[in-house]
C-alpha cells in the first residue's frame, strides 16, 4: 500500500499568516461531490477530494477548529470542510478538503 504525502497549515489568527502544522501519509484520496458558487459574474467551480489519514492526537485540533486550518496537496491548497472519526474511534479519520483558485 502507498501512502500519499499532504500537509495540515494552520493559520494564526492574529497575522492570518498560514505556517505548515502536520505532515502526514493519506492512505487514500477519493474524489467528493464538488460544489459551485457565482462570484465576479461567473460560476465557480471548487473540487472536492475526501483525505483518509491515520488518526493521531494532533488532528484533534483540526476537528474543532476547521476554519484555522486547511490541507495542501499536490501543490493545490484544499480549505476543509469536513472531519469525520467515525465514532470517535480514532483509526482514520476522513478530511474533505475543497480547493479555490
Amino acid at each position: 500500500m502507498s501512502y500519499i504525502p499532504l500537509t495540515i497549515q494552520k493559520m494564526d489568527p492574529d497575522t492570518e499568516e498560514w505556517t505548515d502544522h502536520l505532515h502526514l501519509h493519506a492512505s487514500q484520496v477519493n474524489k467528493a461531490p464538488a460544489t459551485e458558487s457565482f462570484g465576479a459574474g461567473a460560476d465557480q467551480y471548487h473540487p472536492r477530494l475526501t483525505f483518509t489519514v491515520p488518526w493521531c492526537r494532533a488532528l484533534e485540533d483540526v476537528a474543532y477548529s476547521t476554519q484555522l486550518h486547511r490541507i495542501v496537496y499536490r501543490g493545490r491548497t484544499y480549505n476543509i470542510k469536513d472531519y469525520d472519526d467515525f465514532m470517535e474511534q480514532h483509526i482514520d479519520v476522513k478530511l474533505v478538503g475543497e480547493a479555490y483558485g
